[in-house]
């Protein structure tokens, strides 16, 4: 079962602004026509119910969103990439890879509504965005603000109403099959069952999910057997059904040695409420011991008014009773509050990212380093050698604030300035 992935995703990039003029006949010197580029597409993952596995992205683990187009002349805008959304399973956490390189919480997808994980860029301003009464004859046009590019780690915990807990060759796999449509492979070897499996149970007009989990060996929590790895799937689960082989050398030291790994592995998961269930009572040893193995039990949990359920999963004997209890117990639970996933904004939704830092160094070389992405946006497809186009960039760096802070850094004219790729000369 493929429940853990990692995820790169590429936001598509806005599309570049356009430097044009009005040229028509009768108005061969017309004002800026130039149009802005499109937004980059973002990219959402959504909660999909008919997916159990996160397989569908294992391969396909690297994702590019469609880049915005770029902008032309007549105030055309480029057209918006489209949004791209991933589906994954109910129960799927999302991680993101910081700046650090560790991990940190984004979500947890339970419910259908789309989370946004990578912001599409904006796209770029046309040159007819910077016309003013006292710059008539812009020629400055931004390039396209560059998608988010992000790394994700999803891991799956399957979401089930009640899990089934027992340690290898139980009689899990028959029980499952016998109360659901599950198809679980049933055999008389360890470790028959390799992965989680799901069955929807009916009860009249009532119904739950259960989930069988893989036998737990003890150290499960550190990895033996087939450990955390199936561990985590049983967190999600609401009620726990104990399952004890009745033909176990010790039933209650299974039981001991089980509620200890949960405790060690999340000590949440040993405090969740649990059905304590022997199997095998079609076998005449078991059914001779239950009355003292029954007595055992109850003095290991330490409540005797306690319900130990004694059922046969081969032959159905006290199944029916067992699933009752099962509803029971489910009912009695605290009924959850509302879903706390913040809903995201409509598909085309784009947040403002905070401001990046602008600073102002000097390298080795004697240039002055100028880092701001408006700048280094603007200055990407300006013609330096053009008076105009320098004397506009002058202008943006006045407004922004850079001019004054070359200035404290000591420029003078004549020295270099470099955005970016793009170096021009102080004047």
């Amino acid at each position: 079962m493929i429940d853990t992935v990692r995820l790169n995703i590429n936001a598509g990039s806005g599309g570049n602004g356009c430097s044009s003029f009005l040229r028509e006949k009768y108005r061969p010197k017309g004002g800026p026509n130039g149009g802005d580029g499109g937004d980059g597409g973002s990219a959402y993952i959504v909660g999909d119910s008919s997916l159990n596995t996160l397989l569908h992205i294992k391969f396909n683990s690297t994702v590019y969103v469609v880049h915005g187009g770029h902008g032309g002349g007549k105030n055309r805008r480029g057209a918006n990439g489209d949004d791209k959304t991933i589906p994954v399973p109910f129960g799927t956490i999302i991680y993101r890879m910081n700046t650090k390189g560790e991990k940190e919480f984004v979500d947890d997808i339970t419910n259908e509504n789309p989370r946004l994980v990578a912001v599409g860029g904006r796209g770029g301003w046309g040159n007819s965005r910077f016309a003013s009464a006292t710059n008539q004859q812009p020629v400055l046009a931004q390039r396209g603000e560059k998608g988010e590019r992000v790394v994700l780690y999803l891991e799956l915990k399957l979401l089930a109403d009640v899990g089934l807990l027992a340690k290898p060759n139980a009689g899990k796999s028959t029980l499952i099959s016998m109360c659901s449509a599950a198809k679980a492979k049933v055999a008389d070897y360890p470790f028959t069952t390799v992965e989680p499996i799901l069955g929807v149970v009916q009860v009249g007009r009532n119904d739950f999910v259960m989930m069988e989990v893989p036998g737990l060996l003890e150290g499960a929590h550190e990895g033996i057997g087939l450990g955390h790895e199936f561990l985590r799937h049983a967190e999600r689960a609401k009620l726990y059904v104990h399952m004890l082989d009745g033909m176990s050398e010790d039933p209650v030291e299974d039981y001991l040695m089980i509620n200890e790994e949960l405790a060690q592995f999340n000590p949440e998961m040993s405090a969740k409420k649990q059905l304590v269930v022997v199997n095998k009572l079609d076998i005449t040893e078991v059914r001779e011991s239950r009355e003292d193995l029954e007595f055992r039990l109850l003095k290991a949990i330490g409540d005797k008014k306690y319900t130990v359920h004694f059922i046969s999963a081969a032959t159905g004997e006290g199944v029916d009773q067992l699933k009752g209890s099962i509803i029971k117990a489910l009912e009695e639970l605290p009924k959850e509050g509302p879903d706390k996933n913040i809903e995201v904004e409509p598909m085309r939704f784009r947040p403002q990212r905070s401001a990046s830092q602008e600073s102002v160094w000097r390298d080795s070389r004697g240039v002055f380093v100028v880092e701001s992405e408006s700048m280094e946006r603007l200055t990407a497809f300006a013609n330096i050698k053009d008076q105009r186009v320098l004397l506009q960039l002058w202008r943006e760096m006045r407004r922004s604030g850079l001019a004054n802070n070359l200035i404290d850094a000591g420029i003078e004219a004549g020295d270099t300035i470099r955005f970016g790729d793009v170096e021009m000369t102080w004047f």
